[in-house]
């Protein structure tokens, strides 16, 4: 009865440590399984941030293109209005003339930087916006 009783604990044991083992290996498939879609979504994460962030950096291209543009624009009009102003002072008649002349230029100038500056800040306002819009949504995943 003996050896009987020992045969039938160690068949016992033997179906517990099986059904452990067969438990762990279960538990440890579900676990890589969740690992992997883990691994999934990080991958779409960074492919997604890669790719905005490339068409971010092509659209700064252009803005900056645009901004440097504006800018020559500006420069080339004042210089211009700048020629113009000094040819009208040169032909003034008086003092006053001269100062009327001056005031206009000036007031007109300040009139076009602040117009022009304005503008150019919109643009940046909305290529950061949009730049913005693709990590945003990221963000609220």
């Amino acid at each position: 009865m003996t050896k009987a009783k020992t045969a039938g604990t160690a068949k016992r044991a033997k179906a517990e440590a099986s059904a452990a083992m067969d438990t762990t290996t279960k538990m440890l498939d579900e676990s890589m399984e969740q690992f992997s879609g883990f691994a999934g979504k990080f991958g779409e994460y960074a492919e997604s941030g890669l790719k905005a962030f490339s068409e971010r950096t092509a659209a700064s291209t252009d803005m900056a293109r645009e901004l440097s543009s504006r800018n020559m624009d500006f420069f080339t009009k004042s210089l211009e209005q700048g020629v113009e102003a000094t040819q009208a002072i040169t032909s003034a008649k008086d003092v006053r003339e001269v100062m009327e002349i001056q005031a206009g230029f000036a007031k007109s100038m300040f009139t076009a930087y602040t117009k022009e500056m304005n503008a150019q800040a919109e643009l940046c306002m909305s290529a950061w916006r949009s730049a913005a819009k693709p990590f945003m949504a990221f963000g609220a995943k």
